[in-house]
């Protein structure tokens, strides 16, 4: 911990002490920063239009970065006018002349609130639907009508690249991805867990960063799924009321605050639900080598029923102590109960496909969770323009306490007497200890570049005490099972620093970067008597280059190089056994090590000002040694399948994708995705290829009536695995969305999800002991409504004291003068 601590301090001596050569600019640019006039604060997503004086035509326009910035490429001298709007500001106009070989800075350009009632907080600024920045895709949740009502697991069901299984885990091109929340490892359990908690209506947008570059940790070699949420700090109060209900059985409500005084921003959510979802499932398998009872053939049937109640809320407040200096204190609470039955029927048949015996097994279980989670924030911004230094703390929580009881029932052919059923019941409690601690620097280096250096600490302990009986028909009691039952202690720490420099030569960006990672993953079986200790130190080198055409600023080109690692979690290396599915059972490898990834991608996107349509085209090439993944053997005595995740292979992807945004009018959108992909394993026990692509879009309309429409679908055609390959899955959307009263305070959506009722997971498998299929179904087909109501006001005199009517109405002559009035 000393060692990580003098890694901090070295890092900001050095970055303080950098210097770098400014390249001399080869093209005119306009460039400025826009903020709350009042706060100072940057303002994200500004439309900054550039328009000629003589006849107020468009040249050129942009968004502002989250640091408020924006830049005019390629603008020929002349007078012109930049003209800035944004959701609750005055429209703000500002003229600027451009001179033969000398770029412009506009100025730091304050944006004055709008100084009314905002029961239409939800009017924003017109953003694009997807945009490509250097390092990023960027997507707007608030056009994702389909999603209303739902989670962010449902937000990202739009997100093309991106795919959800019927247990709701996420992958990115087929691989494990970290998702972070306003650009931090979410606080809140698993990403599955976290995503979950989130209303689909708090999102602002999300980021998907394929190729992440030395800033963010290494681990998921997938990538990073950024989910930005929305944030109102302008001085002033907001309220938004969310709640409805589906077919399926789900309720939910939620409530978000906001209260801005000059120098504290209060924030506060809750946010409730309900739901009740029911499956089915259906296996068949063939086995090339019958067991001890001459099985050849296998078949289950399953039916589930789940039902799941959260409960969660955040409160927090931001302090600004002045110009320059920010605290932020935020604690969250969340509570989860789950409950699920299984009903699970099993035949077993001989060659013939006769019935040798069948099973009649049920399951229920349950879990109680619940989450505290603190965090404590700061950040410094300088006078000189966006060198800011920030550190962060966060510590989470986590205890459940879990039960289940399997009783299975067997039927023998020829046999009239039932033998004694087989009955299991199981208790297990968990705990769970997050630390998550960093700090960053970030300064320019002449008019271009930029220095970001960094160091973060992750501490996690886990522990799990899982005890199972099964019951001993000549004792008339259950007998604890030392084969199934665990205790185990799990700790993981990772100590991290990073050092990214970037800048620009010409129209050529570039950014380079390092980021160096100890990790130490400890475990320890008191039951078993086994131990894990992994200790492993790597280096993740990173580069991005950007090249903006000469002729044509919204063209640019750009390509990408990083590093990644798959470490294996605490779910993968525990030593347990999971026998819930009597004839597939599910076990840990307390041996996992580490994969390794490679990732290169180049693209290229166009921007059309006039028309506001986006092209992004990108191809890819990424190489995993050591591919974690699970792999299924059987037992030809026991006819018992045992899937184990293991280090597989050397995988292989490589591919391209193709995304528009096209607005065919001011009222008809359209947006398309079109992935194509070879993916191959490789290794001793397993080599498996195929080509597989993935097409994602949607249509919306803007109709009469505060009317919008928005119809999307998805479809993956089959995807490989180590022993077969995931079925092809398609899907369709429907949504309504109605916005009421002069404000649009009020909105209503109706949404229908999977249309045609087509969303199925599908896999088949192919080894040299046994072939099988496996389908699951659940209810995705149901209509969902969603009530949202939101009211405030953005004042910065809306707290302010009135003054006394005499006094208001004085000439202002007669008001004492001050000295050094500042502009």
């Amino acid at each position: 911990m000393r060692n990580f601590f003098s890694l901090m301090v070295v890092l900001f001596v050095a970055s303080y002490n950098v210097n770098a050569q400014t390249p001399i600019p080869t093209s005119l640019k306009v460039t400025g920063k826009v903020t709350d006039i009042v706060t100072h604060k940057p303002i994200e997503y500004a439309s900054v239009v550039l328009l000629k004086q003589e006849d107020s035509s468009m040249v050129t326009g942009a968004y502002t970065t989250p640091a408020g910035l924006f830049s005019l490429n390629n603008i020929i001298p002349g007078i012109y006018v930049v003209r800035i709007t944004f959701m609750g500001y005055e429209k703000l106009e500002k003229a600027v002349r451009v001179t033969e070989g000398k770029n412009t800075f506009a100025g730091v350009l304050g944006l004055q609130s709008a100084g009314k009632v905002l029961n239409a907080v939800e009017i924003k600024a017109e953003k694009p639907a997807f945009s490509m920045q250097i390092d990023r895709q960027v997507f707007d949740a608030g056009n994702m009508i389909n999603a209303e009502g739902g989670t962010g697991t449902d937000i990202l069901k739009n997100i093309p690249s991106v795919d959800v299984d019927i247990d709701d885990n996420i992958t990115l091109r087929g691989k494990s991805v970290t998702i972070y929340v306003d650009g931090k490892p979410s606080p809140f359990g698993d990403a599955k867990t976290a995503l979950q908690m989130i209303p689909a209506e708090s999102i602002d947008r999300v980021e998907v960063i394929n190729n992440p570059s030395a800033k963010f940790e290494a681990n998921g070699s997938g990538g990073i799924i950024n989910i930005v949420l929305k944030k109102d700090k302008a001085i002033g109060y907001n309220v938004m009321f969310n709640v409805g209900g589906a077919t399926r059985g789900e309720g939910f409500g939620s409530a978000n605050a906001s209260l801005r005084l000059k120098r504290f921003n209060f924030f506060g959510n809750y946010n409730g639900r309900y739901e009740q979802v029911n499956g089915s499932g259906n296996s068949t398998r063939q086995n090339l080598i019958a067991d001890s009872s001459n099985t050849w053939f296998f078949s289950q049937k399953s039916k589930n029923e789940n039902r799941n109640t959260n409960n969660g809320a955040r409160l927090g407040f931001d302090y600004f102590l002045d110009d320059h200096n920010t605290f932020t204190i935020s604690q969250g609470l969340n509570f989860n109960n789950n409950h699920n039955g299984d009903n699970i029927l099993l035949d077993y048949m001989d060659q013939k496909r006769e019935s040798l015996r069948h099973g009649d097994r049920n399951n229920s279980s349950f879990n109680n969770s619940n989450n505290n989670n603190t965090n404590i924030s700061y950040k410094r911004t300088f006078d000189k323009p966006n060198q800011e230094l920030t550190a962060y703390a966060s510590y989470s929580k986590n205890g459940s306490n879990s039960g289940s009881d399997y009783n299975t029932q067997y039927h023998y052919a020829g046999v009239d007497t039932l033998p004694n059923a087989d009955r299991q019941s199981n208790k297990g409690n968990n705990g769970n200890r997050f630390w998550n601690i960093q700090s960053d620097y970030t300064s320019p280096m002449g008019k271009k570049g930029k220095l970001e250096a960094g160091v973060k600490a992750t501490l996690r302990h886990i522990d799990n005490d899982y005890i199972a009986t099964l019951y001993d028909w000549n004792q008339k009691d259950y007998m604890i099972s030392p084969d199934l039952s665990n205790q185990y202690n799990y700790e993981e720490d990772i100590y991290a620093g990073y050092v990214n420099y970037a800048n620009a030569l010409g129209n050529l960006g570039y950014q380079v970067g390092v980021r160096a990672e100890q990790s130490q993953l400890k475990g320890y079986s008191f039951t078993k008597d086994t131990t894990v200790n992994n200790r492993f130190f790597n280096l993740f080198p990173s580069v991005f280059l950007k090249y903006n055409m000469p002729k044509n600023q919204n063209q640019s080109l750009v390509f990408n190089y990083s590093t990644r690692i798959d470490r294996p979690n605490f779910d993968q290396l525990l030593p347990y056994i999971n026998n819930s599915d009597p004839q597939n059972i599910r076990v840990g490898n307390p041996e996992l090590q580490p994969a390794l990834s490679n990732k290169f991608e180049l693209s290229y996107s166009v921007y059309y000002p006039k028309s506001n349509n986006y092209l992004s085209t990108s191809t890819y090439y990424a190489q995993t040694n050591d591919n974690i993944d699970r792999i299924s053997t059987l037992d030809t005595i026991s006819g018992v399948t045992t899937t184990k995740p293991m280090n597989l292979a050397t995988q292989q992807n490589m591919g391209g994708n193709v995304s528009y945004s096209l607005n065919l009018t001011k009222w008809w959108k359209i947006w398309a995705n079109l992935n194509i992909e070879y993916s191959k394993l490789t290794s001793i026990a397993v080599n498996n290829e195929n080509f597989s692509y993935g097409l994602n879009g949607n249509t919306q309309f803007r109709l009469p009536g505060k009317f919008s429409i928005e119809l999307g679908g998805h479809f993956r055609s089959p995807r490989i695995q180590p022993q077969g390959t995931f079925k092809a899955m398609n899907g369709m959307d429907l949504g309504i969305r109605k916005e009421f009263l002069k404000t649009k305070a009020l909105v209503v959506a109706l949404n229908v999800s999977d249309l045609l009722n087509t969303q199925q997971f599908s896999s088949h498998y192919e080894t040299a002991t046994f072939i099988q299929d496996y389908d699951r179904k659940r209810a995705t087909r149901f209509i969902r409504l969603n009530i949202r109501y939101r009211f405030g006001k953005m004042d910065p005199n809306l707290f302010k004291k009135k003054k006394p009517q005499e006094e208001e109405e004085k000439p202002e002559e007669e008001k004492p003068k001050e000295g050094g009035g500042r502009l």
